[in-house]
C-alpha cells in the first residue's frame, strides 16, 4: 500500500461511519429498544447471560421506567 491507498481506505471508512452515525440518529427510541431486547434475547438463547436473576429483574425494571418514560 503506498500513502494513497491509506488515505483513499481512511476516507471509505469515515464514509461508512458517517452512515452508520445517519442511520443511528434516525432510528427511533422505540427501535434501539426492541434491538436492545432482541440481543439480549440472543444472549440468553446461547446461554450468554451470566447474571443472577436479581440483577436481571434490576435492569428489565430500569428498561420498562424508561419505555414507560419514553412512551414506548
Amino acid at each position: 500500500m503506498n500513502p494513497a491507498d491509506i488515505r483513499a481506505y481512511k476516507k471509505r471508512w469515515e464514509l461508512v461511519a458517517a452512515v452508520e452515525q445517519d442511520e443511528l440518529a434516525r432510528t427511533s427510541a422505540a427501535q434501539k429498544f426492541a434491538d436492545t431486547g432482541m440481543l439480549m434475547e440472543v444472549a440468553r438463547a446461547l446461554a450468554g447471560a451470566t447474571d443472577d436473576d436479581d440483577e436481571v429483574a434490576q435492569v428489565r425494571r430500569r428498561w420498562k421506567l424508561l419505555a414507560e418514560r419514553m412512551g414506548v
